[in-house]
C-alpha cells in the first residue's frame, strides 16, 4: 500500500466533489420511498455568508442519511433573483460608479446592470453551494427568474386572480420613500427611539401626538366609548385651529382601538398616514386626506411647509403652533419607528394603489394544515409563533414599484375612460385592465389601442413562494417530477423567514394545488458572535465560510455549526469551535490510516464467538449508538447525534479500543486473536465510518478510496 499522509488534505476536496457529480451520485436512484428536499434559494446579492453554510450543511447531512437508508432522494438546488435587495445594490453601484440615480440611467440601461450584476454572482452562488459539499442534482437548479420560473409566477397570479383570491385597490401601505416601493409588513423592522409627545389644544379638547406634521390630513378626532371624560362631545362637531391658521371642523367619535391612558385619552385621526387612523377611518367612513407625498415631503395643505420632508417640517410647524398658543405641552416619549430593512428609511404609511393578495381568505386552511400534523415544525413551539402571525393576518400587498422583479400579467387599456367603463359591451373589463398571460393582440376593452403592461413588478417572496411547484414542473400539473415529488418531504430554513417564505409557500401551495407544499419543516436559528451579538458586515463580526473552509475544510465546517446545536435555539460561534472539529478529522483520519496499516481485507467481520469482554461491551455499546444515531435523525436532533458521534469516536474507539486492540496485534503470538483484533478494528471503523458520511462526507469519502479501495 502506498504511504499515507499524516492529515486529511482538505484542498481535495473540489476534485472530490467533480467526482461525485461526473459519477452522477446526486440524482435520484433506485426504487426506495422517494424524498425531495427543495434548497432555500439564496440571494443573487453577494457572497454567501456563514447563515448559508449552516443551513446547507443540515439540508446535505438530512438528504446523505435519507439516501444510505434507501430512499430515493431529490434536492433541488437554486437561487434566487432577490428583487429589492440586489436593486438597492445596483442603485448604489450606479450612484458610486457612474454617478447616476437609477431614473437616470433608464429602466432599459438599468436592468442590463441588473442582469450583469446576477450574471457575475450566479455562478459563484453555485460554486460556493457545491464547496459546502451541497449533493444537489444540479440539472434541476432553477433560477427564480428563468423562463421557466417567470411562467410559473404568471400562470399562477392569473389562477389567483380567476379565484378572486388577488385584487387590486386602493390601501394604506408602508412605503419606502428612498427605494419608492411599497414593501410588505414583514419587511419592517420597528426601532423604539426617543421622541416628543406634542400636546396640541384641538378646540375645547387635547390631543397628544408624536406627528403634528401631519395635522393638516386629520378628519376626526377619537376617544375610547368607555371614556367618561367625552361622552359629551362624541358625535359632535368641534373646531380647531391648523399651523396654518385655518379653521376646521373635526367630528369626534368613539372607538375601542383608543388606549385612554395615553396622552390625553383623544388622539387625532389621519387615515392618510397611520394604519390605526386608516382602521378607524374605514370603520367610521370617515374621509382620507393626504399631506405627505411619496418622497416624504408635504403637500399644497401645508401652506408655507409645503415641499419640505415631514421630520424637517416638524419643528418649524410645533414653532408656529405655539405662537398660537395651540401647544399644551411637550413631553419626552419613546416611540416605536418604522425603518425598512432594506434601505433603512423611515416608512411612510402611504395610501396607494397596489395589487393584494387575500391571504385572510388562506389563513385557515394554513393554519389547520399544522394544526392537525399535516406539516411538522421543529422545533414545536414554532407553532405558537406561526398561529398568531396568522391570526393577526392582513392582506398582503404583493406589487412593488421596482423596476427589477416579475412584471405583472396585467394589460392596461390605453383608452380606457369612464366611458368606455360604462358600455354594455365589456361589462367585465369596467376597471380598465385584463389579466392575462399574454398581451392581447386586440384590446378587448376599447377595441383599437395597443394595450401597455403594468409598471409594477411582484414581490420577490410571491415567486419564492411558488418555489416548491415551479421547482417541481409546475404549472404543468403533469410535470413527472411534480407526481413522484410533491409535497417535498423536508425543508431546512432559518426561523426568520418563517412568515417571509414558509407559510406563504403553505398558503399559496394550498390555494393553487389543494394541497400542502411540504410534510416536515426544521428551523435553525441565529448564528450569533462570542458576545452573542447577531453577525453584521456593519457591526465587522462576520466570518466567511469559505475563506474558513480554505483553512479547515468544508467537513470541519459544517460539523462546528452543527455539533451540539439544537433546533431553532440560536448559537454563539467561534473559531475555537471550528478548531475543535479540525482537530476531530484529523483524529478520524489518523484512526482510519492505523486501522488500514492492520490488515487488507475489504470485509472482514469479527467471529462473535472469539469476541472477549471488552470487544462485546465495544460493539454492543456501537450498536446502540447506531439505533441512537437514527433516532435522532428522525427528530431531527442533528447536533445531539454528532455529538454523540464524536464521543464515541474519539474516546471509546481511538482511545480504548484501538489502544487495546494495538497492544494485541503488539504483542501477542497467537495469529487467530491478532485477526480477530484486526476484523474488530476493521468493522467498528467501518461503521463508524457510514455514521460520520452524513456529517463528514468529503473526509469519508478520502478514506475509503485511500485506504480501503472502497
Amino acid at each position: 500500500m502506498t504511504e499515507i499522509p499524516t492529515r486529511f488534505d482538505h484542498t481535495k476536496e473540489a476534485e472530490i466533489y467533480q467526482k461525485w457529480e461526473k459519477a452522477g451520485e446526486f440524482k435520484p436512484k433506485g426504487s426506495g420511498e422517494p424524498f425531495s428536499i427543495i434548497i432555500p434559494p439564496p440571494n443573487v446579492t453577494g457572497d454567501l455568508h456563514l447563515g448559508h453554510a449552516l443551513t446547507y450543511g443540515l439540508q446535505d447531512t438530512v438528504a446523505r442519511h435519507a439516501r444510505r437508508h434507501g430512499k430515493k432522494v431529490l434536492m433541488v438546488p437554486g437561487a434566487d433573483h432577490a428583487a429589492i435587495a440586489v436593486q438597492a445594490l445596483v442603485e448604489k453601484k450606479i450612484q458610486k460608479e457612474k454617478g447616476l440615480s437609477r431614473t437616470q440611467l433608464g429602466r432599459e440601461k438599468f436592468l442590463e446592470e441588473v442582469q450583469d450584476w446576477t450574471a457575475h454572482y450566479l455562478p459563484r452562488v453555485k460554486e460556493s453551494l457545491k464547496r459546502f459539499g451541497l449533493s444537489a442534482d444540479w440539472g434541476h437548479f432553477r433560477f427564480t427568474m428563468d423562463e421557466h420560473s417567470q411562467l410559473a409566477v404568471k400562470t399562477a397570479f392569473v389562477e389567483l386572480y380567476e379565484k378572486k383570491l388577488i385584487y387590486r385597490g386602493e390601501y394604506l401601505v408602508n412605503w419606502d420613500p428612498k427605494l419608492q416601493t411599497a414593501i410588505s409588513d414583514d419587511e419592517v423592522l420597528n426601532e423604539d427611539r426617543p421622541a416628543k409627545l406634542y400636546w396640541l389644544k384641538y378646540g375645547p379638547l387635547t390631543v397628544a401626538t408624536s406627528r403634528p406634521e401631519t395635522q393638516f390630513g386629520d378628519v376626526a378626532i377619537a376617544v375610547n366609548p368607555k371614556d367618561k371624560r367625552y361622552e359629551k362631545y362624541v358625535g359632535q362637531e368641534v373646531e380647531i385651529v391648523l399651523a396654518t391658521g385655518q379653521k376646521k371642523k373635526l367630528p369626534v367619535i368613539a372607538d375601542e382601538f383608543v388606549d385612554p391612558e395615553f396622552g390625553t385619552g383623544a388622539v387625532k385621526i389621519t387615515p392618510a398616514h397611520d394604519k390605526n387612523d386608516f382602521e378607524a377611518g374605514q370603520r367610521h367612513n370617515l374621509p382620507v386626506v393626504q399631506t405627505i407625498d411619496k418622497y416624504g415631503k408635504l403637500t399644497d395643505l401645508a401652506g408655507e411647509w409645503a415641499g419640505l420632508k415631514a421630520l424637517e417640517a416638524r419643528e418649524p410647524i410645533v414653532k408656529k403652533l405655539e405662537e398660537l398658543g395651540l401647544v399644551e405641552k411637550v413631553t419626552d416619549y419613546n416611540a416605536r419607528v418604522a425603518i425598512s430593512e432594506r434601505s433603512g428609511a423611515i416608512i411612510e404609511p402611504l395610501i396607494s394603489t397596489q395589487w393584494f393578495m387575500k391571504t385572510t381568505e388562506l389563513k385557515d386552511a394554513a393554519l389547520k394544515a399544522v394544526k392537525l400534523g399535516d406539516i411538522k415544525f421543529t422545533p414545536k413551539n414554532v407553532e405558537k409563533v406561526y398561529f398568531h402571525w396568522l391570526n393577526n393576518l392582513h392582506d398582503w400587498c404583493i406589487s412593488r414599484q421596482l423596476w427589477w422583479g416579475h412584471e405583472l400579467p396585467v394589460w392596461h387599456c390605453q383608452n380606457w375612460s369612464a366611458k368606455t367603463k360604462s358600455q354594455k359591451s365589456n361589462p367585465k373589463n369596467n376597471e380598465g385592465f385584463i389579466v392575462a398571460l399574454e398581451k392581447p393582440k386586440v384590446c378587448p376593452i376599447c377595441g383599437e389601442c395597443a394595450m401597455e403592461q403594468d409598471p409594477d413588478t411582484l414581490d420577490t417572496w410571491f415567486s419564492a413562494g411558488l418555489w416548491p411547484l415551479a421547482t417541481l414542473g409546475w404549472p404543468d400539473k403533469t410535470a413527472p417530477d411534480l407526481k413522484e415529488y410533491y409535497p417535498t418531504s423536508f425543508l431546512e430554513t432559518g426561523q426568520d423567514i418563517l412568515f417571509f417564505w414558509v407559510a406563504r409557500m403553505i398558503m399559496m401551495s394550498q390555494a393553487l394545488t389543494g394541497e400542502i407544499p411540504f410534510k416536515e419543516v426544521l428551523f435553525h436559528g441565529l448564528i450569533l458572535d462570542d458576545q452573542g451579538k447577531k453577525m453584521s458586515k456593519s457591526k465587522g463580526n462576520t466570518m466567511d465560510p469559505l475563506a474558513l473552509i480554505d483553512k479547515y475544510g468544508s467537513d470541519a465546517l459544517r460539523m462546528s455549526l452543527i455539533g451540539g446545536n439544537s433546533p431553532g435555539l440560536p448559537q454563539r460561534y467561534t473559531e475555537t469551535k471550528l478548531l475543535k472539529y479540525r482537530n476531530f478529522v484529523t483524529k478520524i483520519w489518523n484512526a482510519a490510516r492505523f486501522v488500514a496499516s492492520t490488515g487488507n481485507s475489504k470485509s472482514q467481520i469479527p467471529n462473535p464467538k472469539q469476541l472477549d469482554e471488552t470487544e462485546k461491551k465495544f460493539l454492543e455499546k456501537l450498536s446502540r449508538l447506531e439505533e441512537s444515531n437514527h433516532k435522532d435523525f428522525k427528530t431531527y436532533k442533528l447536533g445531539l447525534a454528532l455529538e454523540e458521534l464524536y464521543e464515541f469516536f474519539w474516546h471509546d474507539f481511538a482511545d480504548q479500543l484501538l489502544e487495546y486492540e494495538k497492544k494485541v496485534l503488539l504483542e501477542s503470538a497467537d495469529e487467530t486473536r491478532k485477526a480477530q483484533a484486526e476484523a474488530v478494528l476493521q468493522d467498528s471503523l467501518k461503521r463508524l465510518l457510514v455514521l460520520l458520511s452524513d456529517f463528514a462526507p468529503f473526509l469519508v469519502t478520502e478514506i475509503n478510496q485511500t485506504m480501503f479501495d472502497a
